[in-house]
């Protein structure tokens, strides 16, 4: 990421530049930085990987050039960003800014982005996936993407990386035969090894298998995938990039904005306080409506497959003005949440 030259230390590169995600962070890091003095800019994304010191021109982690730079080469004041993935419950991360914290003080440590509140202080938050959907979702007519009159499927459940909530949601509907009544896949660097579940590979939920590395499912950030597979579901299972049930901030990817664009009830398995995010923000949420609380865990998620005697074009029609909200108001919603990403004032 280009900077100002007032920027001494420039951490900032993640992703790709010319991805999507990276062009969105610079449109607002940049402004940031023309706002205020900082000594070192940080990219939260990668943090393992490694990296040249900008002093020493030795190549360590991003973790230890930040470190360095902070205690024993002057950084005195640090804006610290993290959109695209969320900082996991043991990010080194965490270590790092505290340490950094001890020697500069909390006041010139500037976060914008996901972290976790109970962890450290969270200073500019806003959804970056929701502004990344609403610039570059592909377009569907409202008709393109209604379920045909004979549902074949309950649910959808895409998965690509086989993190543990995932594996667990899967082999857990496994052994309760359930998983012939949806849609699920579950990557693996190993062919052998992925779940296709009522798919093939002329089904696949996206054509390009070139982005995020492959794990023999592509990673469709941008689209519904098949429509004669999405207008095949009712129900939406997302399994969200974290599942943190004690986390003070839930991390919202691209997978939970999918179903509100799409017009589809959703459950999500993801971090703590996810449904009270997005009906505080103004959308319509489904828990209730399967009679289950807000924040399930694996084995209350297989209750709901499992005990679900519904209809599902029944049950549609009586969800179709919620989820028709629920598509409106997402693009309303993303709209106003990119003018204040593009406008934050800081201090």
């Amino acid at each position: 990421m280009h900077l100002p030259i007032s920027v001494k230390y420039n951490l900032s590169h993640g992703f790709p530049e010319h991805w999507p995600t990276s062009l969105l962070e610079h449109d607002i890091i940049l402004p940031l930085c023309e706002q205020k003095q900082f000594d070192l800019v940080v990219n939260a994304t990668w943090g393992f990987l490694e990296c040249e010191h900008p002093i020493t021109g030795e190549t360590s982690d991003k973790f230890r050039v930040t470190r360095d730079l902070v205690l024993n080469h002057g950084a005195r004041n640090i804006l610290f960003f993290n959109f695209v993935d969320p900082l996991y419950e043991h990010s080194t991360w965490y270590e790092v800014l505290k340490e950094c914290q001890h020697k500069i003080g909390q006041d010139n440590i500037t976060t914008v982005g996901f972290i976790d509140t109970l962890k450290f202080k969270q200073d500019y938050e806003f959804p970056f996936w929701a502004i990344q959907l609403g610039d570059t979702f592909q377009n569907y007519e409202v008709g393109q993407i209604l379920p045909v009159n004979n549902i074949n499927n309950f649910f959808l459940c895409y998965n690509r990386k086989p993190t543990l909530h995932r594996v667990q949601l899967h082999d857990a509907l496994e052994r309760k035969g359930l998983l012939s009544k949806g849609v699920f896949t579950l990557g693996n660097e190993d062919p052998a090894k992925i779940k296709m579940i009522n798919l093939d590979n002329s089904t696949m939920p996206y054509e390009n298998n070139n982005i995020h590395g492959n794990l023999n499912i592509p990673n469709d950030t941008h689209s519904l995938g098949p429509l004669e597979v999405w207008n095949s579901c009712f129900l939406v299972i997302v399994t969200e990039t974290d599942h943190n049930m004690t986390t003070g901030h839930p991390f919202l990817s691209e997978k939970i904005w999918k179903p509100l664009i799409g017009m589809r009830p959703f459950l999500c398995l993801g971090d703590k306080g996810t449904n009270r995010y997005l009906r505080d923000a103004g959308f319509h949420t489904f828990n209730a409506f399967f009679g289950c609380e807000d924040d399930l865990t694996v084995d209350q998620m297989v209750k709901v497959i499992e005990d679900y005697r519904g209809i599902p074009a029944d049950d549609y029609e009586k969800l179709r003005d919620k989820l028709e909200h629920n598509r409106r108001h997402f693009f309303s919603y993303s709209k106003t949440q990119r003018s204040i990403a593009l406008g934050l004032k800081i201090d």
